[in-house]
């Protein structure tokens, strides 16, 4: 499959990365995503940064900018490694760098869905979490407070999806992104200590929130 931008993707379609963060891993996910929106480019945030798997960046020779594709520069300071649970993300600045204008879009629906997998596996190892632990003899899971913030992560990933399956391309990409950051908190507390681990949940959530800095979708203005 092909995302061509004058064509747009239907949720149903974009719904595949969902999927492969969900199973596989938000490093698959992401090399999936711009194989198939902009093979041989590597997609740049609005602010001139990048968090991609290493391959992607060997895999392009071109890079995104506002003004469209160029030939991608050589000896870019790597800004971070981010490692997760499927492989590692490097960060870069590049200047000049942004948002291509034919694979943006499409590029950044795909991060939300993506985050929406993460998110929703997230919530499911909370749960599993608690299945196994006690407090005075009670199961934790089904404590009504815990239940409780089982609830709202879970009413907030049903609102994100609902949300994408809509317009997936829509404005309301800002608001998708807002309501997985609280859904993604509310399951990290669930895990107790554990949840602020880097090689735990809270790394994977950690992840999960710098893509959508790196990769913000355009404000109502910049979208005008």
């Amino acid at each position: 499959m092909t995302v061509a931008v004058s064509t747009p993707a239907a949720a149903t379609d974009l719904e595949r990365y969902h999927t492969l963060a969900y199973t596989a891993g938000v490093v698959t996910a992401l090399g999936v995503l711009q194989a198939e929106t902009s093979p041989g480019i590597v997609p740049v945030g609005p602010g001139g940064h990048t968090l991609l798997p290493a391959a992607v960046y060997a895999a392009s020779d071109r890079y995104a900018t506002p003004q469209g594709p160029r030939p991608q520069p050589y000896g870019q300071t790597v800004l971070d490694r981010v490692v997760t649970g499927d492989g590692e993300l490097i960060a870069w600045r590049v200047p000049g760098g942004g948002p291509d204008p034919d694979t943006g879009a499409a590029w950044t629906a795909g991060i939300a869905w993506i985050r929406l997998g993460l998110t929703t596996r997230l919530l499911e190892q909370a749960a599993e979490h608690l299945r196994g632990r006690t407090i005075a003899g009670v199961v934790t899971l089904h404590l009504p407070m815990v239940r409780g913030i089982l609830a709202d992560a879970a009413a907030g990933i049903a609102e994100a999806r609902a949300l994408l399956d809509t317009d997936a391309y829509g404005t309301d990409l800002r608001r998708v992104h807002r309501t997985l950051d609280e859904s993604g908190r509310n399951c990290l507390h669930l895990f107790g200590a554990a949840g602020f681990l880097t090689d735990g949940p809270g790394g994977d959530l950690h992840v999960s929130e710098l893509l959508a800095e790196t990769y913000p979708p355009p404000t109502d203005m910049e979208a005008s």
